[in-house]
């Protein structure tokens, strides 16, 4: 059994595509291995950096992504954490009969009142700090407690069959 067989591409497509207007973030449907299967919306240049760099996906994105994937299976709700680069990212899990089955991951906003770690991110990017500075000042802010309120939303509907 897999993801599609518990909803349509075209649901899961819709699934993200509603998310990602609701957080201004962009979406991704994950198997288990956190192999993405779908996406929606588009990345600020700044993630477009850090996830185009081998290194730096790896260093920033996927250590998150595999703590929150551990996490949410715990859980067994959505988790929302701060990635490596200080910018906002949430999980949310999907089970079936128990068994986790991937998740739908939402990632890439400034947290009001917190830094994104710009000089960690020039150092990973080899990256001129100040050209990471203009990049960081374009990423959308979104608050911690809008991203709790729709990805709680979000798990309800996927998991009540909807």
């Amino acid at each position: 059994m897999n993801l599609y067989d518990l909803k349509t591409e075209e649901k899961w497509q819709e699934i993200l595509d509603n998310l990602c207007r609701s957080l201004d973030m962009p979406t991704a449907l994950v198997d288990p291995h956190s192999f993405v299967l779908q996406e929606s919306g588009e990345r600020h240049d700044l993630c477009a950096a850090i996830r185009a760099d081998k290194d730096s996906l790896i260093g920033i994105c996927a250590k998150t992504q595999k703590f929150m994937s551990k996490e949410a299976k715990e859980k067994r709700r959505p988790v929302i954490v701060s990635c490596e680069a200080n910018m906002s990212k949430c999980l949310i899990p999907i089970f079936s009969d128990g068994e986790f089955m991937g998740s739908v991951v939402v990632c890439g906003t400034a947290l009001p009142d917190e830094s994104i770690k710009t000089a960690m991110i020039a150092e990973n990017l080899r990256m001129d700090e100040d050209e990471v500075i203009r990049m960081a000042g374009r990423v959308p802010v979104v608050g911690r407690e809008k991203v709790a309120e729709v990805s709680d939303r979000t798990f309800d509907a996927i998991h009540s069959g909807s």
